[in-house]
């Protein structure tokens, strides 16, 4: 769609790969001092009110740097939400059904978001005429991300504050 060359794709690709490398732990460690649900909510905000005027910026003038730039911005995402969303998930999972609860749950996000994106994008792209569309379709795994960290951190705090209560 942006008319860039497959060696400048797999170059940024590269970059990514690397950078996600670099993200992650970052993501965990910062999680660990502030928490997941204020990380996990930051980010997810900063992608839902961000993601298309980067990709809009890229759809406008497509060159190497600025596919390296946005692509470079989404690792950060990517990698700091995952990074504290792996552990968010393996601490909400009983103990006895963690690892299935994990790899359910990672699995079915990774298929229906990684799976579909380039269906999703491409008729994004054909529907509106808009190269900076396939943001919208970030913006709503965004969203859905916003949406179960608020559920997943009230269902939380509930249990906590049952258990308060139950002891008095």
């Amino acid at each position: 769609m942006l008319h860039l060359s497959t060696t400048d794709s797999l170059v940024v690709t590269l970059f990514v790969g690397l950078t996600n490398f670099i993200w992650l732990p970052i993501g965990g460690a910062i999680s660990d001092r502030i928490g997941r649900r204020p990380l996990l909510l930051a980010i997810s905000l900063l992608c839902i009110f961000t993601a298309y005027p980067a990709m809009h910026w890229l759809a406008e003038a497509p060159s190497f740097e600025r596919l390296l730039v946005v692509l470079l911005y989404f690792s950060f995402f990517f990698g700091m939400y995952n990074g504290a969303m792996v552990a968010a998930l393996t601490e909400v999972m009983p103990q006895n059904v963690r690892v299935v609860g994990f790899s359910l749950a990672f699995s079915l996000a990774t298929a229906i978001f990684g799976g579909f994106t380039p269906a999703i994008s491409t008729f994004l792209v054909q529907s509106t005429g808009d190269k900076a569309s396939p943001a919208y379709w970030l913006m709503f795994a965004a969203l859905c991300g916003f949406s179960a960290t608020m559920v997943l951190y009230r269902q939380r705090n509930r249990s906590v504050a049952d258990l308060v209560q139950a002891a008095d």
